[in-house]
């Protein structure tokens, strides 16, 4: 059963919260940061693509993989599409980063992080041109 459309606020709360680690973390210039940073930047995407997946009616399944959820989301979005190529980098870097043996470069951080950033803001100009009634 797809989650009400009430929940939408509070998934965008969670993503934007995940936002703010991000800043804060990026703020510290800390490579041991560097794997916290990717896994809060992919986790904002996620929670924002399941934000809209709701925010149309549709059911989120708990999974991580971006690139799964984008292809749902553009299945029923027509506004929708992204490279699924960044979205498979994002959603990697981020499991990835939670295991030994794995450490994020200064490099694939930066290029995650403008992935996720250019995600972020166009989840939120969807979510929130529905929101506004266009």
């Amino acid at each position: 059963m797809a989650e009400q459309w009430s929940a939408v606020p509070e998934w965008v709360a969670k993503a934007e919260g995940d936002w703010e680690a991000v800043d804060i973390l990026l703020s510290r210039n800390s490579p041991r940061l560097r794997d916290s940073i990717v896994f809060h930047a992919q986790q904002c995407v996620e929670k924002l693509l399941k934000a809209r997946l709701i925010q149309l009616g549709q059911p989120v399944d708990k999974i991580h993989d971006l690139a799964a959820l984008s292809h749902q989301l553009g299945a029923v979005d027509s506004q929708w599409s992204w490279d699924a190529e960044e979205l498979s980098d994002l959603s990697s870097g981020a499991v990835l980063a939670r295991y030994p043996g794995f450490e994020t470069s200064a490099e694939e951080q930066t290029e995650l992080v403008q992935i996720a950033s250019r995600l972020r803001e166009a989840l939120k100009i969807l979510l929130e041109s529905i929101q506004k009634g266009e």
